[in-house]
């Protein structure tokens, strides 16, 4: 068994409660809220995948949420560091959990600097995206995206991810609310709103829709590989977890949920398919914001909002892989950041050259698909496994909420219940699935 004394870590930063709120809501909130979240619900029964996607987040999402940021905060340390005093022989699932974060990374600064690229075409003209991808550019904005996300790490807590997360978490929620407000005045909004809300209980009956449903809970909340881990371990040993991770998980959710009314009354308005799959972004809103009125502001309004949460999530990533060298190597951040940087500038390099000339493939597909089949989704689904089974080892004693100034409400063993043996069969059965589809 660990030791219950957190590690000595001299001067280590540590958050301001809003930043640490903030910083935490900018980890969670990414492309998976507002690019993977609309299609997965187009495809999957439109409201029957938003009951199945809130079961996961309330179920699983939130408990994990809580665990992983309460040992970051125990143990003061990164996501290997942290792991190996809970089991000493858990230092390689650290590993794992740092490889997937930056694996996802590498090709999710692609894909961010796709939503750049787009803010820009709003204002000059949209490009075709299948002639945007075959040409240089998407290496120009990747190269941007990571020089972005690096500059921001390399500032530390608060000089850097704190201060960005303050900045853009109000301007993102500010997009996100205009953006919803104008979609509801389209003519087909009615539409796109039923669509979105009335379940297809047909989906209901349908065990992918479930396993797409808790898979987008684990993606969005970004839990099981090492970043709120890794966040909290930047929290004063005094600093609530129950209640900040509840609402950071509820902010995650809203932005999700409110993303659905900005997109579907557009779909529905300009007869375009619900079921676009991932192109509905980046193919079917360009041609959608081509014949609307005001169209060329909302286009740049919309990606904007989608490369802000893409860069808020990037920099939790990229500071899994950073915490990870400065407390095991004992480096400096600035060495860190640029070793971690020139990495991904390499390992990210075939994602973004992906579809020129005949196409980058690996195992039949371009190579940044194949690299969120196995990063996105396996790997992530298998490191989420292996932090949980660590946990077996580790009791969290944060689950009660305050609910005045000396009464707790105690949360029943029923979340300990689930943390050790519910989520990670759940888990499993995510994984299997995901192979077997």
């Amino acid at each position: 068994m660990p030791a219950n004394i957190p590690i000595e870590t001299l001067n280590r930063e540590e958050w301001s409660r809003v930043g640490f709120v903030l910083a935490s809501i900018g980890s969670a909130v990414g492309l998976g809220n507002i690019w993977r979240f609309p299609y997965m619900v187009g495809s999957n029964g439109g409201g029957a995948f938003l009951i199945t996607y809130l079961f996961g987040v309330i179920l699983f999402g939130i408990p994990l949420m809580i665990m992983e940021m309460d040992a970051g905060r125990k143990f003061k340390g990164s996501v290997v560091t942290t792991l190996k005093q809970i089991n000493k022989r858990s230092r390689f699932v650290g590993i794992i959990a740092i490889a997937t974060s930056l694996g996802i990374l590498s090709y999710y600064l692609v894909v961010s600097g796709w939503s750049l690229a787009y803010f820009i075409f709003s204002m000059t003209g949209f490009v075709e995206f299948k002639s945007f991808v075959t040409t240089l550019m998407p290496v120009l904005f990747f190269i941007v995206s990571l020089t972005a996300v690096g500059v921001i790490v390399s500032f530390g807590i608060k000089k850097g991810i704190e201060k960005t997360s303050t900045l853009l978490i109000p301007i993102l929620v500010l997009l996100l609310l205009g953006l919803a407000a104008y979609s509801l005045t389209l003519p087909e909004a009615a539409k796109g709103i039923s669509f979105y809300l009335n379940p297809n209980f047909d989906f209901l009956l349908d065990a992918k829709t479930w396993v797409f449903g808790f898979s987008q809970a684990f993606f969005s909340l970004s839990v099981g590989y090492g970043i709120l881990l890794t966040y909290g371990s930047y929290l004063g040993n005094k600093r609530g977890i129950t209640r900040p991770g509840i609402a950071i998980s509820a902010a995650d959710t809203m932005v999700a949920v409110i993303a659905g009314f900005v997109i579907f009354p557009v779909v529905f308005s300009l007869g375009l398919s619900p079921a676009s799959g991932p192109e509905l972004i980046f193919v079917s809103m360009p041609t959608a914001f081509g014949s609307m009125p005001f169209g060329s502001i909302v286009g740049a309004f919309f990606f904007l909002l989608i490369f802000i949460a893409a860069i808020t999530s990037a920099v939790s990533m990229l500071e899994v892989g950073a915490a990870a060298l400065i407390d095991e190597l004992k480096w400096s951040r600035k060495k860190s950041v640029l070793l971690l940087s020139l990495i991904l500038l390499i390992t990210g390099m075939p994602s973004a050259l992906s579809y020129i000339g005949d196409g980058l493939f690996l195992a039949g597909a371009p190579f940044l698909e194949f690299m969120d089949a196995f990063f996105g989704s396996m790997l992530l689904l298998t490191s989420a496994i292996l932090c949980i089974v660590v946990m077996w080892f580790y009791e969290p004693e944060v689950f009660s909420i305050p609910i005045g100034r000396f009464a707790k409400l105690k949360i029943p063993q029923a979340v300990r219940f689930m943390l050790k043996y519910v989520i990670p069969v759940v888990l499993l059965a995510i994984l299997a699935f995901d192979v077997l589809l």
